[in-house]
């Protein structure tokens, strides 16, 4: 199986695309499913739900907000308020989530530089391979990060437009809550996507623009 595990639809401040772009463009990317990661909210997952074709397993998803990096919440239902990474993680826990480190080390956005033992210790998995990290050595660090703690490496477009779905993803057998928790998945795809950060800086003006007029 083959699943983008960060994708961003327009719920998003930093992403213009709908649902149903977001539904097309994955299966154009021939996946078999994607995790809807939107900024500290699950406002479109059904509505992707809705466009996915038959045969794409959409899976809710939240990337929420922490003191230190990002984290994503995978198969949950609510989103974690935004507090210390540790708190998060023990939320996505209680409801019987998978909580994944995102580009936990891309000092270009946010990171994590405390409390690393800790975090490692609660955390299930560590994205390996975000396509917009604009330096290899982000995704290095966190590759070494997550051998050095034995957890699981994924792989996620962090999609903000269609045509980034599908540039990174995560390959695993059987189930992907299984195959994160015993460590059998595998990242796969590109990174150093710079183009994809300059987009991303646009539609952030344009919606603060709207948003003063």
């Amino acid at each position: 199986m083959r699943y983008d595990l960060q994708v961003h639809t327009d719920a998003s401040p930093c992403s213009a695309t709908p649902p149903k772009k977001v539904a097309a463009a994955a299966a154009d990317a021939e996946l078999d499913g994607i995790v809807v990661t939107d900024h500290d909210t699950l406002a479109n997952v059904d509505r992707v739900r809705e466009h996915a074709p038959d045969g794409l397993d959409v899976v809710s998803g939240v990337e929420v907000t922490t003191t230190q990096g990002h984290l994503l919440g995978i198969d949950i239902e609510e989103a974690p308020p935004k507090t210390d990474p540790l708190t998060v993680i023990d939320e996505i826990h209680e409801q019987s989530g998978i909580a994944v480190l995102s580009h936990p080390f891309d000092t270009m956005r946010q990171f994590y530089d405390r409390e690393l033992p800790a975090i490692a210790a609660a955390v299930d998995g560590v994205e390996a391979t975000n396509s917009r990290c604009v330096r290899p050595l982000f995704n290095r660090q966190a590759r070494a990060f997550a051998a050095h703690h034995g957890l699981a490496i994924t792989g996620g477009s962090d999609a903000h437009f269609p045509m980034e779905v599908g540039r990174a993803a995560t390959e695993f057998d059987g189930t992907l809550r299984e195959a994160i928790r015993e460590g059998t998945t595998t990242p796969c795809g590109h990174g150093r996507y710079l183009s994809g950060h300059v987009a991303t800086k646009v539609q952030q003006a344009r919606r603060a623009i709207g948003g003063l007029r």
